[in-house]
């Protein structure tokens, strides 16, 4: 079970996300709280955190809720947000795993994003994706790097790409979702700073990422 706490300075916009996960077998609401300094100090029962600031948000106006929110224990966190880019590398820096989705977003993508970075995965709205990989291609090339950054998941995952598998053959091998391994090969792309698998299996045969 993934406990979920979410915050949001408008109440409907609580209720709303709270009525969506509500009959989620995988998820349980723990609570819901209006900003990030109104989480209970030591509260330590909280998975991952859903987040929708309800205004526009940039890196140094976000900065102190996001300093307050990696001071709960939940690591994982999936902001709700049509925001600016510059927020991106000060997430990076402080948070494992992490979402950031688009206010649109269905509920079937808001779960499947929960689970992903519930898993150690980033989520993101495939507008900011293009950013985010070439930021983290700059800084990622050599094998240590890429060893530590990938998690054991993707690296299983990895393997299954170049054992050629399909999204499909993948998520029923690791009793995954579908959802879940495209979020998995989205993440590996851009920690490795590739486009396609291909290319991602030929770096990950190179770095010694993958065994034969």
């Amino acid at each position: 079970m993934i406990s979920v706490l979410i915050i949001s300075p408008g109440v409907t916009t609580r209720v709303g996300l709270s009525t969506l996960l509500m009959n989620e077998a995988r998820i349980q609401v723990m609570g819901e709280v209006a900003a990030p300094e109104d989480v209970e100090a030591g509260q330590n029962d909280i998975d991952v955190i859903v987040w929708s600031p309800g205004s526009s948000i940039d890196q140094e106006m976000g900065a102190p809720e996001l300093e307050r929110l990696a001071g709960i224990e939940a690591s994982a966190w999936v902001l709700i947000h049509a925001g600016p880019k510059t927020i991106l590398p000060y997430t990076r820096k402080k948070f494992h795993s992490w979402g950031v989705l688009s206010p649109e977003a269905s509920k079937e993508e808001l779960v499947a994003a929960i689970e992903a970075v519930h898993e150690g995965l980033v989520v993101l709205n495939p507008a900011w994706a293009e950013y985010l990989s070439a930021d983290q291609a700059r800084g990622q090339n050599d094998s240590a790097d890429m060893i530590e950054t990938l998690t054991g998941r993707e690296i299983e995952v990895l393997q299954l790409l170049a054992q050629g598998l399909t999204n499909k053959q993948i998520a029923v091998k690791l009793k995954i979702s579908t959802h879940t391994v495209k979020f998995h090969v989205s993440s590996i792309f851009g920690k490795m700073g590739t486009t396609n698998r291909t290319e991602t299996v030929k770096l990950g045969l190179t770095k010694g990422l993958i065994l034969l």
